[in-house]
């Protein structure tokens, strides 16, 4: 191996490949070719004297050398795109610029309507949904698939960081028109209820069990929904109840002429936080974005803490 430090742009290019999974995707991520990343990647390759990557399959899998070069230059790599990220320009007044981020979906439409009501429509939004596994998170997250994302977990990945939003509270819904459920409800009618559930977990940590110490395997469940939206439009055409963030019931109380109840028993509240890459901390337009999903966050709070006292428990 030569003594002399590999050029900055070989280096670059060799942490794009380990973070994106494939020449492929670090091409699309740096905005050149496949062929220009396998040249850049075989230049390395002679400057270190170490096989980098090896075949499998359709892709390529890197050696141990390469996982330990990663770990010793990712950090300085990050820290020079920040500042070179930071001293890009932005001007919200004039600058046409997509937004993308993954949100729970309680607060897509917020965020939605936020970027709406901007003046400058040049500047946009697009919303995807939660993805399912962890592992997409890292993928989506390192890609740059996304911006940013709002979730309730943390992704254990030294290339992010977070910052917490705000903590929700949960309500209990039912319609208005409900047999048995008028004004109130107590937790022995809460478990001898027919539920609607969300099925959809990680870590399990999107259930209601893991927010309460009330055992909830006695409930009757007839519907595992995969959408929160969905359990509500239910419930609101049946006797059954369910469970949703405050922040969208009040979203469609009204429309769906719901009940709305504090649950009658002990439970934590849900954090949300926000997520991006380290890199970005000093981009201009990613600061600006950051600080406008916090303004949302921050609105929606505010407006939840004047409609709290209106629930009944």
């Amino acid at each position: 191996m030569s003594n002399d430090i590999p050029n900055f742009n070989l280096l670059a290019v060799f942490s794009a490949v380990m973070e994106q999974g494939s020449l492929s995707k670090a091409a699309e991520h740096l905005n050149t070719n496949q062929s220009t990343i396998s040249t850049a990647l075989g230049r390395l390759k002679n400057d270190v004297g170490q096989e980098l990557f090896v075949r499998s399959g359709r892709g390529v899998v890197p050696t141990a050398f390469s996982q330990s070069l990663y770990e010793q230059v990712k950090a300085p790599i990050q820290e020079l795109n920040g500042v070179f990220q930071g001293m890009a320009s932005f001007d919200e007044v004039t600058s046409e610029r997509k937004f993308v981020v993954s949100a729970p979906e309680h607060l897509q439409w917020l965020l939605l309507n936020r970027f709406a009501q901007l003046p400058n429509q040049g500047i946009s939004l697009e919303v995807y949904d939660q993805p399912d596994t962890d592992d997409q998170v890292h993928e989506d997250l390192l890609t740059q698939k996304f911006d940013a994302m709002i979730d309730i977990v943390l992704p254990e990945h030294p290339s992010t960081v977070s910052e917490k939003l705000y903590d929700g509270e949960f309500v209990i819904a039912c319609r208005t028109g409900h047999p048995r459920i008028k004004g109130e409800i107590t937790e022995a009618q809460y478990m001898t209820e027919k539920h609607a559930v969300l099925d959809r977990t990680r870590r399990q940590v999107r259930s209601l069990s893991h927010y309460t110490s009330l055992d909830l395997s006695q409930r009757k469940i007839v519907f595992h929904g995969s959408s929160l939206f969905s359990n509500l439009l239910l419930c609101s055409q049946s006797d059954y109840i369910t469970v949703v963030p405050l922040s969208m019931a009040i979203q469609f109380q009204e429309r769906l002429d719901l009940q709305l109840f504090q649950p009658p028993f002990e439970y934590l509240p849900i954090s949300h936080y926000l997520i991006w890459l380290k890199k970005q901390n000093n981009d201009p337009a990613h600061k600006w974005f950051r600080q406008e999903i916090i303004n949302t966050s921050d609105e929606m709070s505010q407006l939840l803490h004047h409609k709290r006292p209106a629930f009944k428990k």
